[in-house]
């Protein structure tokens, strides 16, 4: 089961962000509270897919809403893969390493 723990501006996201997940991950992270800015950290995902690419993209156009600034780190590879194929990975704002 994937699950986003909140530590201060971070959101740290686990378990597969699949299909299966997104409607469960976007009703916890519309609980949680956000400030102006938040970084999303993907280091524990263990599984991704299309539907992964959109949850990123809703979280954005809320913390835009929000006027907050949203980044991810740690974006696993497959994810890297899949928004490249996409022409969408220049679009993910990235936490610099």
């Amino acid at each position: 089961m994937a699950q986003i723990r909140q530590e201060g501006t971070r959101w740290l996201v686990s378990g597969a962000m699949t299909m299966a997940e997104v409607s469960a991950l976007l009703a916890q992270s519309a609980a949680l509270p956000v400030t102006n800015k938040l970084e999303v950290d993907l280091a524990e995902v263990t599984d991704v897919d299309t539907a992964t690419i959109s949850l990123l993209f809703e979280w954005l156009r809320q913390a835009c809403a929000r006027k907050c600034k949203v980044t991810f780190a740690h974006l696993p590879e497959n994810l890297v893969s899949l928004a490249t194929v996409y022409g969408v990975f220049e679009l993910l704002p990235q936490e610099p390493h």
